[in-house]
């Protein structure tokens, strides 16, 4: 989105805040994220850092803006620029949030979807241990989508209660496997519910479905035009992503008491009458304070079966039988990862983190990758 479009959005609403008297607050957060994959010139997964040192893969710099129009609605509005996206100013979030009662909460607008633990801060990365969250979960492709949703907190004796529903869809980019793609979701809509024990146990499920419409730019496109151009239009439109079902599910729990912090998740991703191989990745961290410094252990793995009965009833000798092959075995995936890192808040709004994780694949011919990177979080 173009900056001066942004900046004039942004002043429109302060000066549309200022004249109904509303609280504007300002506030913000970045990172600043070197990585390089040392003498192993193959690029880590789901990244692309490589032998070089490379700083602007995982650093980014937000604003987010919000004002109180009144007791029971507020809008909220978070402007993020991303290395990645060569700085390129953007508009994550434009809700506005109504309050209705002590219980219940409705967002309209463009907002975090509350797929994973830490969905609502994903970008702050001052929120969380790790210098970024797992990739053999965290690697959905988006994180935000268009539409409302209804929340309701509740306190449960020792026990907090928070559940949400979300009803929307999503068009824009997506990011896969380091690629961002043209990606489209319709009737979108899932759930999720946490609960608090006290003060030191949060556990944590989740589900989501929508009708995934179409994923462009990729080798994809170009062979479902061959496919359809020959007369192979029905086995096309079986590879390709075409309002085809997909769901999302995933479990979650941390512990955090005393010095002792241990995360982990388990998710599930599947699109049927597609290409994509039903995926599932976990993992697991455990972390331990000494005063400000706390060095974290992470172990995680992703797999997936590429679903090879696509090519029943396809002749080996047809010419479109290795491109569909190739196609096909793409999405298969068994990946390990297994990382040391280390956090250390040296001051009350910024913090030093740094990271080593190796990854391996049980896939032939896709190459291992080690990923060194360090850097320092921050809140304003």
């Amino acid at each position: 989105m173009n900056r001066l479009l942004i900046a004039a959005a942004c002043a429109a609403a302060l000066s549309l805040a200022s004249t109904a008297n509303a609280a504007v607050t300002i506030s913000g957060f970045g990172q600043v994220v070197v990585g390089t994959t040392g003498d192993d010139a193959e690029p880590f997964p789901e990244r692309n850092f490589d032998s070089d040192a490379d700083f602007k893969e995982e650093s980014l710099f937000a604003v987010q803006v919000s004002a109180d129009l009144n007791e029971n609605i507020d809008v909220i509005a978070q402007i993020l620029a991303r290395g990645d996206k060569d700085f390129e100013a953007e508009l994550a979030w434009a809700y506005a949030n109504m309050r209705l009662g002590d219980a219940f909460k409705l967002k309209i607008g463009r907002q975090r979807l509350g797929l994973f633990r830490y969905s609502d801060y994903l970008d702050v990365g001052y929120a969380y241990p790790f210098i970024r969250p797992p990739v053999s979960v965290y690697n959905l492709g988006f994180s935000n989508a268009d539409g409302l949703s209804l929340s309701h907190d509740a306190q449960l004796g020792d026990w907090y209660s928070q559940a949400q529903l979300f009803i929307g869809g999503y068009s824009g980019d997506a990011r896969f496997g380091g690629v961002y793609l043209d990606t489209k979701l319709k009737s979108l809509m899932g759930a999720s519910w946490t609960m608090d024990y006290s003060d030191w146990l949060s556990l944590r499920a989740t589900y989501y479905k929508a009708d995934v419409e179409y994923v462009r730019g990729t080798s994809l496109d170009t062979l479902e035009a061959l496919l359809t151009g020959n007369g192979f239009g029905a086995l096309a439109s079986t590879l390709v992503y075409d309002g085809d079902a997909g769901v999302f599910w995933g479990v979650g729990a941390q512990i955090d008491r005393g010095n002792v912090l241990l995360v982990a998740e388990f998710t599930s991703t599947s699109i049927d009458d597609s290409l994509y191989a039903p995926t599932d990745g976990w993992y697991l961290s455990a972390g331990y304070r000494f005063g400000n410094v706390m060095p974290l252990l992470t172990i995680g793995s992703k797999s997936s079966d590429a679903k090879l009965e696509l090519l029943d009833g396809i002749p080996t000798q047809n010419p479109f039988y290795m491109p569909i092959l190739g196609a096909v075995s793409s999405q298969a995936a068994d990946e390990d990862y297994a990382g040391i890192g280390l956090r250390w808040d040296f001051m009350s709004n910024v913090a030093f983190k740094a990271d080593y994780t190796r990854y391996r694949s049980d896939i032939p011919g896709v190459a291992d990758s080690d990923l060194i990177s360090a850097g320092v979080v921050f809140t304003f």
